[in-house]
């Protein structure tokens, strides 16, 4: 609304002083003055919309430059001393993801602030649905429900629930081992990609919702109306209590005739089934220290907890066109599925990079070549400098088009020719994976499974123990079928999936705990908690400069040894800087690993802060192919651990006392 302002302000100056004028004067007012003024004003109104437009890519420009498309931020619930103990783009949950189990496809997650091609948005709470464009329509925004795998046959042909449970285990253990020469898991555990996609779209009045959620839904009557209350709860400091506003901007796409078309910014989150299995070696943990440092946790630890957040990368350092690029389209635009779409604007065909045939643009894609063959082609990227956008063609009405025009002037005759082209265009970026597995089929006792609208649980029916008060079978919120058994424990789940109490066909009360998407499912005896949803989305920070020297420097701090070879001065490791105090675990007890020792180079600083009273958490150095988060005692010059990687004992079986060297 604020970029408004000064044109309304200038609407109103020229209305007030007309109308005074013509009032006061004594004298008819001359027309001829009056259609001059008229004129003028005409001219000065398109003048300022013009110069709008330029302010509005500008600010586009600036956030552009500042990074890349992705995730900035997600909302506060936490804080604390230092600047790492509240959120950043992570904190409990990498981008607030998070449960909803007993919903049949709800994934849980939060709201995050945004920015996708150079546009910066934040989300309403969003907690998406399993659902992907519509196979069979080209309608806008037609979707529909991702497919659940199906289960083993050898699963449900055992005659007992034991045995079931056992063959089941079994499949999640080939899948964990990623072995399917023991189970082709690939049969029945498909990864998912889901994606956050936005768009200019010419509804500037009426509110579309984004996308279905069985939880959230904007809660405003027009877009006027929803920007109304972010400026509300922007101004106040305050928030939606249900999490259900949404700050989309809106835009002057152009001027026509003095009349500025305008446009409002969109976006859904859907998913895609990958046509291939997806090893999950190429799904690489990224090492956010903030996320682990105030909990004490090892990268290792990091990797099973809901905070960690991955990229997907073959590896393969030596290409461009990555396995993302390849996944990705498989993605259709808004245009859905088995569209097929040309680029030829400017005079220049787009070709796909892998086959170098003419690039299919109605799919996402960032790479693409032009000038095929020779001298002349050249492999290109959407975006200035955006390394994770993805741009896909549309040819829908809705979505506010962009038209430019380049002329040519033959040099002889000074005949000028000029080609205009009007295109529109959606953007996107992957957020997660998600692996789908024969557990959101199984159903072992038969369950009723009722539809949206019919019969189901009811204020008396709460998931209880007696056939009175028990779910009379499962529904699309309260999708609970899986054996307790496949999991160890009291509990499931603190969120959404404690066991419950379900009615058969027979009447008969059975307990079954939640059946829907996790991001960590409870712990299989054996295998312990195994990660089915790993959120990729790319950071808007790691397109910056600040970002790409900080993560250099990280990687070095992190791994000396590796690259020692980098410094200046290479740092040394053994005590010998002056005030450094060598610290020495006593021996590990326990084989596996063997016996063994680790050392601590605590700096003056630290030693001050210990002889203060202060226990201080220090990184020790590796032995048998691992390290130890130590928070140490360090009180009259005696040195001890106090907990090792959050537990009170080191698990390799060290002893509390440290010795100095």
């Amino acid at each position: 609304m604020i970029r408004y302002a000064s044109f309304v302000l200038l609407v109103l100056a020229e209305c007030v002083y007309a109308r005074v004028h013509i009032t006061t004067t004594t004298t008819p007012f001359p027309r001829g003055n009056l259609q001059v003024r008229m004129d003028n004003f005409k001219v000065k109104m398109e003048a300022m919309l013009q110069q709008m437009i330029q302010q509005q890519l500008y600010v586009e420009e600036r956030i552009r430059s500042d990074g890349q498309s992705g995730i900035k931020q997600i909302r506060q619930y936490h804080d604390g001393p230092r600047p790492y103990d509240s959120e950043s783009h992570t904190y409990k949950t990498a981008f607030a993801v998070h449960d909803h189990a007993n919903y049949d496809r709800t994934v849980g997650m939060g709201e995050v602030n945004m920015v996708m091609n150079g546009v910066e948005f934040r989300t309403r709470h969003n907690d998406y649905k399993l659902r992907m464009p519509s196979r069979k329509s080209a309608a806008y925004r037609a979707t529909e429900d991702i497919p659940f795998p199906s289960v083993p046959p050898q699963v449900t042909s055992k005659k007992t629930l034991p045995e079931q449970v056992a063959e089941m285990k079994a499949w999640f253990k080939a899948w964990q081992d990623q072995n399917h020469s023991v189970r082709d898991y690939r049969k029945y555990f498909k990864p998912v990609l889901c994606y956050m996609e936005g768009a200019w779209t010419q509804n500037t009045t009426h509110i579309q919702e984004p996308f279905s959620s069985d939880r959230h839904a904007i809660d405003a009557t027009s877009w006027e109306d929803l920007q109304e209350k972010v400026r509300f709860t922007t101004y106040s400091g305050s928030k939606s209590f249900q999490e259900n506003f949404a700050f989309l901007p809106t835009t002057i796409m152009e001027v026509v005739n003095g009349q500025p078309v305008f446009a409002q910014w969109n976006y859904r989150i859907l998913c895609h089934p990958l046509t291939r299995d997806l090893p999950l070696k190429y799904l690489n943990l990224q090492d956010d220290l903030s996320a682990r440092i105030s909990r004490g946790q090892t990268k290792s630890q990091l990797l099973h907890d809901p905070a960690a957040r991955f990229s997907l990368f073959d590896g393969d350092e030596g290409r461009n066109y990555t396995l993302l690029d390849e996944l990705m389209s498989e993605i259709p635009g808004l245009n859905n599925y088995n569209a097929n779409l040309k680029e030829d604007v400017f005079g220049q065909q787009l070709y796909d990079v892998s086959d170098n045939a003419p690039m299919n643009t109605a799919n996402y894609h960032r790479w693409y070549k032009v000038g095929k063959g020779g001298a002349k082609e050249q492999l290109m990227h959407r975006g200035f400098s955006d390394m994770s956008l993805f741009v896909a063609q549309t040819t829908q009405s809705e979505i506010s088009p962009m038209k430019v025009e380049q002329c040519t002037v033959n040099p002889v005759s000074k005949h000028k020719t000029c080609q205009s082209w009007s295109r529109r265009y959606s953007y996107a970026v992957p957020l997660e994976v998600i692996y789908l597995t024969p557990v959101l089929s199984w159903n072992p006792f038969n369950l009723d499974f009722w539809s949206k609208g019919s019969q189901g649980p009811n204020k008396q029916r709460v998931g209880g123990n007696t056939p009175q008060t028990a779910y009379n079978g499962s529904s699309y919120h309260a999708y609970y079928r899986t054996p307790p058994t496949l999991f160890s424990g009291q509990g499931v789940s603190l969120n959404h999936a404690s066991i419950v109490g379900v009615l058969d066909k027979h009447g008969k009360v059975q307990q079954v705990a939640a059946s829907g998407p996790r991001v960590l499912l409870p712990n299989i005896p054996g295998m312990g908690k195994i990660r089915m949803r790993y959120p990729i989305a790319p950071i808007h920070g790691e397109g910056s400069g600040v970002w790409k020297e900080l993560d250099a420097l990280k990687d070095m701090m992190m791994d000396i040894e590796k690259y020692k070879g980098l410094f200046e001065e290479p740092p040394t490791m053994d005590g010998s800087h002056t005030g450094m105090l060598h610290l020495r675990t006593g021996v590990a007890t326990k084989t596996p690993p063997g016996p063994h020792v680790h050392e601590i180079y605590v700096s003056q600083d630290v030693q001050a802060q210990m002889a203060g009273g202060r226990r201080v958490r220090m990184l020790t150095s590796k032995a048998q192919g691992h390290t130890h988060q130590l928070l140490i005692d360090g009180r009259n010059h005696k040195y001890s651990i106090f907990n090792c990687d959050g537990k009170p004992r080191c698990w390799d079986g060290h002893p509390s006392s440290l010795y100095v060297v």
